[in-house]
């Protein structure tokens, strides 16, 4: 390794990050020896015949070296150029600086849980012109006693963006959802009322037409009722009024059993008596995903039953979804195949905070929804 150093990290100078940190600024340091018992593990920082620098530092993906300290004692071009700095200048920065102050404890919390090898978090992180960088990190304790762990960071800037327009979309559905199931009841239903009372009148008027012409007119009333019937049905799975007015508890209960009575399949629903009111979002989340989830289970499980069960309590709404048909589809990878419907649904209960997930055996299927409530979220918002 020429003229340069060769410092073993798990020697007690590393705790001495004044010393460290000016060896490694002044080009001092090649690697980094880990010794466990007889074994050792080497960490090579540049121009070293071990595939570190590859794999590191010439990696897309943001990397560093913590120390016991929380001092930063190596960081690859990635991760310097993403927070708009230099490899030089982010040596012995405390990772901690590099997070923003609100999520500190968040970080915090990952490194106590730290113990057992591995965690890893979303954190935003800020940049040298103060602009804030929202990151996936990953934390690895890099051996035994823990004297230095490896970070890992993801930019998620493009996905959040996506997340973004996704959510902006799905709020843009929703209000034209609302807007249409309002014109078919305001407009189209009014002029079907319309209609059948010119047709019943008809009917009065002509009471001495011929039997045919009688026939006739009886069944353009028929008609004219069930299409009115069919465009208040279409009309509220848009937009049930009853989520305006009552809640997601009375709109669950609507929905599930006109999906009973169309679909012959048997739903066991079960609502916590006080799962009051919500706001507005989460109501309208957790609808979409009871209509997404029983559209499933009628189009693929085969499953003549299912059951929902719904439960609140102060910090948290799950809701339990579950069929007894022939479950679903496994990717080649092993993941469960999920629809554009099913990864909408996450992606709106991501925005909330919260999570979907799916079980799925020979045996059936269960998703499992939950969402937290946090203290101003626990106020009722109006649509």
């Amino acid at each position: 390794m020429g003229n340069k150093v060769v410092i073993a990290a798990n020697d007690s100078a590393l705790d001495d990050s004044a010393e460290i940190i000016q060896a490694i600024r002044a080009g001092r340091v090649d690697a980094f020896v880990v010794e466990e018992g007889e074994a050792k593990a080497v960490y090579t920082l540049d121009n070293a015949d071990l595939p570190y620098s590859t794999l590191v530092q010439r990696m897309q993906q943001g990397a560093a070296m913590v120390n016991s300290t929380g001092h930063i004692i190596y960081c690859n071009p990635s991760l310097a150029e993403l927070l708009g700095m230099t490899s030089e200048t982010m040596v012995g920065r405390r990772f901690n600086e590099l997070v923003t102050a609100d999520d500190r404890p968040v970080f915090q919390r990952l490194l106590e849980e730290l113990q057992d090898g591995s965690r890893e978090g979303e954190l935003r992180l800020r940049r040298c012109d103060d602009t804030i960088v929202p990151a996936r990190v990953s934390l690895t304790t890099l051996y035994r006693d823990k004297s230095a762990m490896g970070v890992l960071i993801s930019d998620l800037t493009s996905e959040k963006s996506y997340a973004e327009l996704a959510s902006r979309i799905q709020s843009l559905q929703d209000e034209e959802r609302k807007k249409i199931a309002r014109d078919l009841h305001d407009s189209v239903g009014q002029l079907l009322t319309a209609l059948a009372m010119n047709l019943s009148q008809l009917q009065k008027e002509n009471a001495s037409s011929s039997a045919a012409s009688a026939d006739l007119l009886s069944d353009c009333g028929v008609m004219v009722d069930q299409v009115s019937r069919e465009i208040r049905t279409i009309s509220h799975l848009l937009h049930p009024p009853l989520l305006d007015v009552a809640g997601l508890s009375s709109a669950i209960r609507w929905y599930v059993d006109g999906f009973s009575h169309r679909s012959k399949i048997e739903v066991d629903l079960q609502l916590d008596s006080d799962l009051g009111r919500l706001p507005a979002e989460v109501e309208i989340t957790m609808f979409r995903v009871v209509q997404e989830c029983l559209t499933n289970v009628y189009r693929h499980s085969g499953s003549d039953f299912c059951s929902i069960l719904v439960q609140r309590d102060a910090q948290r709404l799950c809701m339990q979804i579950r069929d007894i048909g022939h479950g679903m589809r496994m990717r080649a990878d092993g993941e469960i195949s999920t629809g554009v419907g099913l990864r909408g649904m996450q992606e709106r209960l991501r925005r909330l905070g919260g999570t979907l997930q799916i079980q799925a055996t020979e045996n059936g299927t269960t998703v499992l929804i939950e969402v937290p409530l946090t203290d101003t979220s626990e106020l009722q918002t109006s649509n």
